[in-house]
């Protein structure tokens, strides 16, 4: 099986990935290793900006499927992996194309989010809420090689909600939706 985690800025999909790895037994991958991979290889410093770019050219030079098709090429039968930075439905479409996969949407409200993001203290991130707004836009492109956050939830087969603050009550949601999975 192959989980799939897109979602809004700091709305827990980290933490979904890593229950899935720790209690699961889950192989994590992220599509955006391959795009820092590609910023270093370029002897650039990894920012939020850098590899946005760096996404985008990758997406016109070789397809918006390009991420993920590079990392469908590490996966090897009878695993279950966890594969997170979806951000493009192009990405989407590749790894549907790969069989046993499901996208999960995982969201909370931007203010809660906003807060989260303030207290990691990522470099680069937007310091005020009207800038994490700005940026949530931005990255929320309709159609072309950008990110596109609006589209991938609207691909999702399930959302999660995680809107409050126990992380046991994330991991209970993400319980309830393995089981519904697997009964699909």
């Amino acid at each position: 099986m192959i989980i799939g985690l897109t979602g809004s800025f700091a709305s827990g999909k980290d933490t979904v990935a890593e229950y899935l790895v720790e209690r699961k037994g889950f192989v994590h991958y992220s599509l955006s290793d391959i795009i820092r991979d590609e910023v270093r290889k370029n002897k650039r410093k990894v920012t939020r900006n850098n590899l946005i770019k760096a996404g985008i050219a990758l997406r016109v030079k070789f397809g918006n499927f390009v991420l993920a098709n590079r990392i469908l090429k590490k996966l090897k039968k009878g695993k279950n992996y966890v594969i997170t930075s979806i951000r493009h439905t192009g990405e989407i479409s590749a790894l549907r194309e790969n069989g046993d996969f499901r996208l999960i949407f995982v969201d909370a409200p931007a203010r809660v989010r906003f807060k989260r993001m303030s207290a990691r203290m990522r470099e680069n991130d937007p310091e005020t809420f009207r800038e994490f707004l700005a940026l949530e836009k931005k990255e929320s492109q309709t159609k072309g090689a950008g990110q596109q956050l609006g589209e991938c939830k609207k691909c999702a087969d399930l959302t999660i909600n995680n809107g409050g603050n126990d992380v046991h009550k994330l991991y209970r949601k993400v319980e309830t939706l393995i089981k519904r999975m697997g009964n699909q």
